[in-house]
């Protein structure tokens, strides 16, 4: 990264921003928090309303064409009125929902009574008489309670009787047995009408609703950018020093180092003023732009979920992402799981062309690399292969725990020789030979035992060079690993390093054996389902019937669909979430991984 300071006149603040806007590769220095500015808050703010807004239409969305013309809102007023719009149409709509609800519990309260003329009561009450509306148990509505009152049997609804009781005006004839009932105020086909004509308008709402999502999407969509870039700009104008009574202005920015003669020139051709300045990024967070090729930079969102690495730090990316392609095989223990998760991404990837496909690449990678870690250890839809326990073969099922924990030892390794590299770069080469001499040692004392322990001869001269190199790494490892301090203190720092070495070396590698364990886990759960699925199938030679086996067949499938799918599942996440610990505890504390990075946001129109 260069870093460049500006000094603009005041009147030419406005246009200056434009340009550097227009250029979109200054990445500006911010120094002044946005929180306590009101117009920047409400920006913020309307943004936020407009992600709930989109939340609440997404359950009328529905596929549409690419138009391929960019939709464009002339100001912010009509940003505005269209969210207003949309409101009133959600509000509309929910409206009919809640009349919809009383009008479902209105006909369900009348339903009993049946049709019936409303005006009814009016001329009964005419002539002096009314009716009391009751309900009462089927089993308590007698012939004797029938003789007794003067009643009319109306409906039995849910062993309930309702009844009606014609009395005078001025006579009370108290039924305490029975329940009362508020008098229908209207006849339930009345309500069963408007029900539906409430339904109705509630449908056509819901289509209209469908087919303007398309456009209001992205309406929504680009009037979200246009505040996005009102936001942004608003919050580089602050970032500026205000100097000789706020008649110059100051501004810095990082640019990157292969666009900045473009930029250079560019700026040159405006007559700005500008000056690249040096910077300290011990003290100053330089914004960092990861660089990395096509199979690399899909696993730039593994190094984005623990932290950026800050502007002294190596970007590890491509150091981590072969050892979580093959953790994450190794952890789904499964090839045909893997083809599964390979040919969905390939298909997802096909069918959404263009845009940023980096994740739907980080899929097909692990799914492939799980696909071909599942064939080297032998299984697949919780089949074992025939090589998968044949002793002469070097995956075999009883050789993956050891495998893992020497995979392990590998990553952790090169993590100190990682560390020992970011040492030297920051501080001077001197102070990294202690770190290559702790990595030279642990693999030269390595090989002296652990090879013969394989049955595997070293030649003679070769021990002696890795007991030479053993020896040599010792003595810089004890000696010298604070250049310049007192040897004594140096002797006292290895024998504590010597001790952090033992102790760290051995609880970090035994965490590497989970990769065998959940791989062996995941591949136990296939062989058991099918194992079920296959005992629903009548015995050959049984004499079983066609209906039999048709019916054996169908549970057998759905014991395999169901019980594969929960172990897929079960798969995923573990083989996500233990190589990311692998990754983020154990390689990143051997590695001295700092972190801490800000990405590199440029300024610039969306």
């Amino acid at each position: 990264m260069n870093k460049y300071a500006f000094l603009v006149f005041h009147r030419d603040y406005e246009g200056f921003l434009l340009r550097l806007r227009e250029l979109g590769v200054v990445h500006v220095r911010e120094q002044v928090s946005t929180k306590e500015v009101e117009e920047l808050q409400a920006l913020q703010a309307e943004r936020m309303h407009l992600v709930a807004l989109r939340k609440e239409l997404r359950p009328y969305e529905v596929p549409a064409a690419e138009s391929g013309q960019p939709v464009q809102l002339p100001t912010e007023v009509d940003g505005r009125a269209l969210v207003s719009h949309i409101e009133e149409e959600l509000e509309a709509r929910r409206r009919l929902v809640e009349r919809i609800t009383a009008l479902k519990a209105e006909a369900d309260e009348v339903r009993p009574w049946g049709v019936f003329d409303e005006g009814t009561f009016t001329r009964l009450e005419e002539v002096g008489y009314t009716l009391d509306f009751y309900a009462l148990p089927v089993s308590q509505f007698t012939e004797s309670f029938r003789a007794t009152h003067d009643v009319v049997p109306i409906e039995v609804v849910s062993g309930r009787q309702y009844f009606v009781l014609l009395r005078a005006l001025d006579a009370k004839v108290p039924l305490p047995e029975a329940e009362a009932i508020r008098r229908p105020q209207r006849s339930v086909d009345r309500v069963e009408q408007e029900l539906a004509e409430a339904q109705t308008a509630l449908d056509q709402a819901t289509d209209q609703l469908r087919a303007s999502f398309p456009e209001w999407q992205a309406q929504l969509q680009a009037y979200d950018t246009d505040l996005e870039n009102h936001l942004t700009f608003g919050t580089v104008r602050l970032q500026a020093d205000r100097l000789a009574d706020e008649r110059l202005l100051l501004l810095e920015g990082f640019v990157p180092t292969d666009h900045a003669k473009a930029f250079e020139e560019e700026l040159s051709k405006g007559g700005y003023y500008f000056k690249q300045v040096d910077f300290d990024p011990e003290t100053e967070r330089v914004p960092i732009q990861l660089k990395n090729n096509a199979f690399t930079k899909c696993f730039e969102f593994i190094t984005g979920l623990f932290s950026l690495p800050n502007y002294q730090e190596l970007d590890q990316t491509v150091l981590i992402a072969p050892f979580f392609m093959l953790f994450f095989g190794m952890c789904f223990g499964d090839a045909g799981y893997g083809l599964i998760l390979f040919s969905v991404a390939t298909f997802v990837r096909l069918k959404k062309r263009g845009g940023d496909n980096s994740i739907v690449g980080l899929i097909q990678w692990l799914g492939g690399g799980a696909f071909v870690v599942g064939l080297l250890m032998g299984g697949i839809f919780g089949i074992e292969l025939p090589w998968a326990h044949n002793k002469d073969y070097l995956f075999n099922q009883d050789n993956l725990m050891t495998i893992s924990v020497v995979i392990g030892l590998v990553q952790i390794l090169l993590g100190k020789a990682v560390g020992a590299y970011k040492t030297g770069k920051q501080k001077g080469w001197k102070h990294s030979l202690a770190g290559y001499a702790w990595v030279l040692l642990l693999i030269a004392v390595g090989l002296i035992y652990a090879l013969p322990m394989m049955q595997f001869t070293l030649p003679e001269p070769v021990t002696y060079i890795l007991y030479g190199v053993a020896g040599l790494s010792v003595l810089v490892a004890f000696l010298y690993n604070s250049p310049g301090k007192n040897p004594f203190f140096n002797i006292g720092a290895g024998l504590w390093k010597s001790y952090e070495t033992a102790s760290g070396l051995l609880g970090d590698s035994l965490s590497y054996i989970r990769l065998f364990a959940i791989g062996l886990t995941g591949g136990i759960l296939g062989s058991v389902f099918n194992q079920l699925a296959m005992s629903c199938l009548p015995a050959s030679g049984s004499g079983a019937s066609v209906g039999s086996y048709i019916v054996g067949w169908i549970l057998a499938l759905i014991i395999l669909v169901f019980g594969h799918g929960i172990n897929f599942g079960i798969a995923m996440i573990g083989a996500f979430v233990h190589p990311l610990r692998l990754t983020f505890v154990e390689y990143y504390k051997n590695s001295e991984f700092e972190g801490g990075g800000k990405p590199y946001t440029p300024f610039k129109r969306k």
